[in-house]
């Protein structure tokens, strides 16, 4: 059903490793992350996590020419993950954060330790969707 996801609510983190040790310093956090999600998540009612996703791919320089002439632009030797979520609500996504609050040092150490830039986009509003 298209538009099935317009109203909830998503975060959506960016962060940028700048070498090998720092990626695999966040692959580890992210395990971590995971098994959190598992544990603390709803899985129905308003509090539910409708979308949880975390991707990983090189830093490319920027290049939409080469892109849009399918061609991959070259690398700079880092890495990007992004976290992605949605919740049923804005409530969720508000009541994630709070039982999160264990991880936020933490992550904030490794980002610091490793250099890592991070990018927070809270309580976004879905607005379009294709798909289920």
């Amino acid at each position: 059903m298209a538009n099935a996801l317009v109203g909830k609510a998503s975060v959506s983190i960016t962060c940028v490793a700048p070498n090998n040790t720092a990626a695999e310093a966040l692959r580890d956090f992210f395990v971590g992350h995971r098994e959190f999600m598992e544990e603390k998540s709803y899985q129905n009612g308003p509090l539910s996590v409708v979308h949880y996703s975390i991707s990983e791919s090189p830093e490319y320089e920027r290049d939409d020419a080469a892109w849009a002439q399918g061609k991959y632009p070259e690398t700079t030797g880092k890495t990007i993950f992004h976290l992605y979520e949605i919740y049923e609500s804005a409530d969720g996504l508000h009541h994630h954060w709070i039982e999160s609050a264990e991880f936020l040092p933490i992550f904030g150490e490794l980002c610091a330790t490793h250099q890592i830039k991070v990018e927070v986009n809270n309580q976004m509003r879905v607005i379009q969707s294709l798909w289920d």
